[in-house]
Parts: structure tokens; C-alpha cells; sequence
């Protein structure tokens, strides 16, 4: 039997051993939120990169090569930076409840968000409304399957 609890922007339900998202907004708000800028950097170092390497002339001195080599460790790092954002650091996906480590409270005065971290580092970032009075059901239900989660608070009203 699944429990649900409603979010600011969509639903969590959980059965026994898992957590399920379902929340409004999408991969593309996600990107745009947290790795927009490190995207344009990525194409104008990649695009002036591949402008040098069509220019034969370019590669005259030693400087050039090093200046290109600098390239392109930063592209391989911003494409490091940007899987990390979109898989790694916020993955939606294989939420266990016994691998729940913390769970860190920030309320404020109309919402409370909950950060979820797994032992894997994983975050899970949810907010709930104060007024529907989702959050204190929702950290009990995780408490009877997960008696180990650590819950820290902070109250910034």
C-alpha cells in the first residue's frame, strides 16, 4: 500500500522500501536552473576550440598547443560538472528508504523544505506547504521504515 503526500510542486508516495516522485517540473527547468551558465561556457570554449583546430595556422608555436590543452581540460571538466548535475547529484530515480542517512529541515514561513541525503551522497531537495500539514506525516512514515535517519533542524521564519 502506497502512502502519497502532496509537495508544493507535485506528489511523493512511498510503499515499504521506496520513495516515488512526481513532481511538475522536468529535466530542461532542471538544467536551466542549475547548469545554464556552465552550458554557454561549454559551447563558446568548444566552439572556439573547433574554430582552431579548422585553422591549420594556428598551431605555430608551443604557446598555441598549451592554450589548447587548457581548452580542453575545461570542456572535459564543465561535461564532468554537468553529468554530475543532471545524473548524479539529484537523481530521481532507485529512491531507497533504508539507504536515507539525514534529513535536513529549513522552515520557513509559509513552506518547509526537506533535503534528503542518501549514503551514496545523493540530495533529494522537496517542499512542503505549511498549511497542508504534509511534513510531520510524511518524516513519521520514513521514521517506522528507516528508525536509523538522523533529522536535523533549522527554523529561518
Amino acid at each position: 500500500m502506497k502512502e502519497q503526500f502532496v509537495l508544493v510542486d507535485g506528489y511523493i508516495s512511498m510503499d515499504n522500501s521506496k520513495l516515488y516522485l512526481d513532481i511538475k517540473n522536468n529535466i530542461k527547468s532542471d538544467v536551466k536552473k542549475r547548469g545554464g551558465w556552465l552550458t554557454i561556457f561549454l559551447g563558446i570554449v568548444g566552439f572556439s576550440t573547433f574554430r582552431n583546430l579548422q585553422n591549420d595556422a594556428y598551431f605555430e608555436k608551443v604557446a598555441h598547443y598549451i592554450n589548447f590543452g587548457i581548452r580542453i581540460l575545461g570542456i572535459l571538466t564543465a561535461v564532468a560538472i554537468l553529468w554530475y548535475l543532471l545524473f548524479k547529484g539529484k537523481s530521481k530515480r532507485n529512491l531507497i528508504i533504508n539507504e536515507i542517512k539525514t534529513i535536513e529541515i529549513d522552515q520557513y514561513e509559509f513552506e518547509s523544505e526537506l533535503t534528503i541525503q542518501f549514503l551514496n551522497k545523493r540530495e533529494i531537495d522537496l517542499s512542503f506547504r505549511n498549511l497542508e500539514h504534509q511534513m510531520d506525516p510524511f518524516i513519521e512514515a520514513l521514521k517506522k521504515r528507516n528508525s536509523r535517519i538522523i533529522i536535523k533542524t533549522n527554523e529561518r521564519i
